[in-house]
């Protein structure tokens, strides 16, 4: 796998120093990500291609509300990245109109697709025919779809579920953080009704009032590279120390590297969001 992050990762001054403990981490481990020139933003995973086969790639667009108007210089153009990757993707439509949706909200492992109902609201298409074009164009046989988290306005699932097998997912623990029980039991309901089961991880999100939710606390967007699964940490000893015991439970101690996330968290994301890669 090549693992690809940002460029401004490592130009842009106030992320120098979680630059210096994230590339000397990789770097413990044999990783050397490749850095991507013409980003204007650092969540590569949202804006970036979806590998669907070997050297197969599905480009979407980034839903409208993304950005807010102040922020639309940071809309990075995938087009130029893409051809100096030497990829040409497909770009699915209907009826000439894009299809909207975020890499974040794309789940996508076992020939299967996790992805946030929030795509059926960021696009004027009836349920069903979306679904088929998201079928086809991801290259997978079934789709499953789970509730928005109410605090969450992105609508990406990559902060609230992730594979751990075919038949087994993670996902947070929703009830610790006093989440909606309705949202509960939809979320899970629909996880268990694909006949999934369930693995529960610490899940310790920040309150706030601004638009830009910090991610800090989402402990299930970590980055996995082969069996080492890099898991963001936020300057919280006693929630820290539960995530690493429980992942450690999950993927087994001698593959879980912590990686202090606590300044890009802030900014409203962590470790998924950041990374892209090629398989």
């Amino acid at each position: 796998m090549n693992l690809y992050l940002s460029k401004l990762l490592s130009t842009k001054n106030q992320l120098s120093d979680f630059w210096k403990k994230f590339e000397s981490v990789l770097q413990e481990h044999s990783i050397q990500p490749v850095l991507l020139n013409h980003t204007l933003d650092i969540w590569c995973r949202d804006f970036m291609p979806i590998q669907v086969g070997k050297d197969q790639f599905a480009q979407f667009f980034l839903t409208k509300d993304y950005y807010q108007i102040m922020n639309l210089h940071l809309r990075t153009d995938p087009a130029p990245i893409c051809r100096e990757l030497g990829i040409t993707p497909i770009v699915p439509n209907y009826k000439g109109k894009p299809i909207y949706l975020d890499g974040g909200n794309i789940i996508r492992g076992y020939n299967q697709v996790i992805i946030c109902e929030k795509v059926f609201r960021d696009n004027n298409i009836h349920k069903t025919k979306l679904l088929d074009i998201l079928t086809d164009s991801l290259k997978v046989d079934h789709i499953i779809v789970i509730p928005q988290e109410p605090d969450d306005y992105t609508g990406h699932a990559d902060g609230m579920v992730r594979w751990f097998d075919e038949k087994t997912v993670l996902v947070n623990d929703y009830a610790t953080a006093g989440s909606n029980e309705r949202f509960m039991r939809r979320f899970y309901g629909a996880l268990k009704g694909a006949g999934l089961d369930i693995l529960l991880v610490p899940y310790c999100p920040v309150e706030s009032h601004d638009f830009n939710q910090p991610a800090t606390g989402c402990y299930i967007n970590y980055l996995q590279v082969g069996n080492k699964v890099f898991l963001p940490t936020f300057e919280d000893k006693e929630n820290d120390e539960k995530a690493i015991e429980r992942f450690g439970e999950i993927f087994g101690k001698e593959n879980v590297v912590t990686v202090p996330s606590l300044a890009i968290a802030k900014l409203g994301g962590v470790l998924n969001c950041l990374s892209w890669e090629i398989n």
